[in-house]
């Protein structure tokens, strides 16, 4: 596990007390029975502020697991490494 995916399953497992950190991983919406709506809400907030991020996303049932959060984080974090950020 990264430092990343460490992060990400401290946030599922703060939002999901229920989750184990290796649970985390395989976290989706189906598998997770108190995973809804305002559960989402939460752990969106929890993982804005643990990766100092502003998630701007106008359908949050897009993160309906670790995995996709995941890959959202990975994007969000190659965009903001420009060229111009490098030197």
């Amino acid at each position: 596990m990264d430092e990343q995916q460490k992060r990400l399953a401290d946030c599922f497992c703060a939002v999901f007390p229920e989750l184990s950190s290796e649970e985390a991983l395989c976290a989706t919406s189906a598998t997770v029975p108190s995973w809804d709506s305002v559960a989402v809400v939460t752990l969106l907030t929890v993982i804005e502020e643990e990766f100092g991020i502003n998630i701007e996303e106008d359908d949050p049932t897009k993160f309906d697991s670790f995995a996709r959060i995941l890959d959202y984080l990975r994007e969000a974090e190659r965009k903001s490494i420009t060229p111009d950020k490098l030197t």
